[in-house]
């Protein structure tokens, strides 16, 4: 069987400490066997194709069948703008022939997409698009003491019946906290989010979702908040078992590993095992005693930035 082909951007700004999480994303593409991956990988510094370990990788790549290229930003109006540059290969790849069933994945240079995401992505996406829905994927993280957390989850979800659907036999649970640092797109879903406004920076900026958020988040949004089905949060919906707990295969590891150590701004303190729980009294307990240590941790937060700067 013919490998299927997997269209891959990644937005790498060069910083030499966040290479080690480039070379494990890198890695992650090298051991997929049943997609072949056309590689971009979008700096602001050409210094990073010079990194030992990344020639490496990229090297380890080609020889797998795979493909990888280097794409220097230019003429940026912010740096953050780094993170819009591969509408330009998306829109490309779009207009380029090729089979229905092609993806375009795009990601932050710190996730680790493995080919059983692909699996996911790819099995649910016909009976996910029936119901106007995308197979969502979560971020995590693995601390060091061994624990799985959620880096965009603030707070576990308290899910009700109007968030749940099924697919295929599969229950799946509308997530609060949709976002991950990439999309996964294929031909069909790539000709509706270029009609929308969510592709282009300055239409994305002014979307009421994207109050408070950086223009590195919008530009990963993709459909997210485009046609969303009404009672949901978003587009995305993610897989769970009987307990809640969201399949592994929807699950992609943040390679960086810093939220579930640091904390900031209450990310990465949400367990995988709870990001979603039933309704019922224990679940608000839990809930209301996260709710009480975010508040804690934002005023010893604060208290810490007052001595700082009285200091």
């Amino acid at each position: 069987m013919a490998a299927t082909n997997c269209e891959v951007s990644i937005a790498a700004h060069y910083v030499p400490e966040r290479v080690p999480f480039l070379v494990q994303a890198l890695e992650a593409i090298g051991q997929w066997q049943e997609h072949s991956a056309s590689v971009t990988i979008v700096t602001n510094d050409m210094a990073l194709a010079e990194e030992a370990e990344i020639a490496r990788v990229v090297a380890e790549l080609e020889t797998r069948g795979h493909s990888a290229r280097f794409d220097r930003t230019h003429g940026l109006a912010h740096p953050f703008h780094l993170t819009w540059w591969h509408k330009a290969h998306l829109r490309e790849w779009f207009e380029r022939d090729g089979p229905a069933d092609d993806l375009f994945l795009y990601i932050e240079d710190d996730m680790a997409v493995t080919e059983a995401n692909l699996h996911y992505f790819r099995r649910f996406l016909p009976a996910a698009k029936q119901a106007g829905c995308i197979p969502g994927l979560l971020c995590y993280e693995i601390a060091p003491w061994d624990e799985r957390y959620s880096t965009g989850f603030r707070g576990p979800q308290i899910v009700r019946e109007g968030e749940c659907l099924a697919l295929e036999g599969q229950r799946f649970v509308s997530p609060a906290f949709p976002y991950w640092p990439g999309f996964i797109l294929d031909r069909e879903l790539c000709a509706q989010y270029l009609a929308s406004p969510w592709s282009d920076i300055e239409q994305a900026e002014r979307m009421p979702q994207s109050a408070r958020h950086t223009c590195r988040v919008q530009s990963a949004w993709a459909l997210t908040y485009d046609n969303v089905p009404k009672g949901l949060h978003s587009r995305y919906v993610l897989p769970v078992d009987a307990r809640l707990n969201p399949l592994p295969e929807s699950c992609v590891l943040h390679t960086a590993g810093n939220y579930s150590v640091t904390r900031r701004y209450s990310f990465g303190t949400v367990r995988l095992r709870d990001v979603f729980l039933p309704m019922g009294i224990t679940s608000s307990l839990r809930q209301g005693w996260w709710n009480a240590r975010a508040l804690m941790r934002r005023i010893a937060d604060k208290l810490r930035r007052t001595f700082s700067s009285a200091g």
